[in-house]
């Protein structure tokens, strides 16, 4: 199967926040939860009354989740990646390497967005383990009737994927702005989990349930 196309560069993102702001609405989110590949014509049943889409991916809700960030759209954020930890088949350290793309962005422009991409990783590796860590497992029903068999449960805690591990720091160092388009101040070091790769960013809120 051929992978997800690539999201917007973060400069392409931050020239338009209002086009995120609509393509991943807060009503009708089941319109936008999907891949972004097609099911081919021929497989569809006529009439066409059925999504074009293929169903959702590890990938295609990543992807949103980087958008979400980069325009620093904080309740959308935390929403995906909640999104993301409900779905207990998709482990984080499974994410494919997004590449740098063949979708004509300059070497830097590239680098800078799978950079973001790897320190996203990090953070939902932060925010996945400290549920994890209490006992609260990513297949764990949701209504929980018993807390003592949950915290029984061996405790896999989830890793970065191989290549964010790998992945160059920019040099020299990038800043992103919050949603106001507002950068860190000079004597603010920005979180360190993005700093690993140099990007300067305010720490986005990544604590749910």
């Amino acid at each position: 199967m051929s992978s997800e196309p690539l999201p917007p560069s973060v400069s392409q993102l931050l020239s338009n926040r209002s086009k995120v702001f609509n393509r991943f609405s807060l009503q009708r989110q089941i319109d936008w939860r999907h891949s972004l590949l097609r099911v081919p014509i021929y497989c569809r049943p006529f009439p066409f009354t059925s999504s074009p889409f293929l169903p959702d991916t590890p990938s295609a809700s990543f992807y949103r989740l980087y958008q979400l960030f980069v325009v620093d759209w904080t309740i959308q954020f935390r929403n995906e990646l909640e999104y993301f930890w409900n779905r207990a088949s998709w482990a984080l350290a499974d994410l494919p390497d997004p590449g740098l793309g063949d979708d004509g962005l300059p070497e830097s422009e590239a680098k800078l967005r799978k950079a973001v991409m790897a320190g996203l990783t990090r953070i939902m590796k932060l925010a996945y383990n400290r549920l994890i860590s209490k006992g609260l497992p990513r297949n764990a029903p949701a209504v929980v009737m018993d807390w003592e068999e949950l915290k029984a449960r061996p405790r896999v805690l989830e890793e970065i994927p191989t290549w964010a591990k790998e992945m160059e720091r920019l040099d020299p160092v990038v800043e992103l702005p919050n949603a106001k388009g507002e950068l860190l101040d000079v004597d603010e070091p920005g979180d360190e989990e993005f700093a690993v790769y140099g990007i300067k960013v305010a720490t986005p809120h990544w604590v749910f349930v």
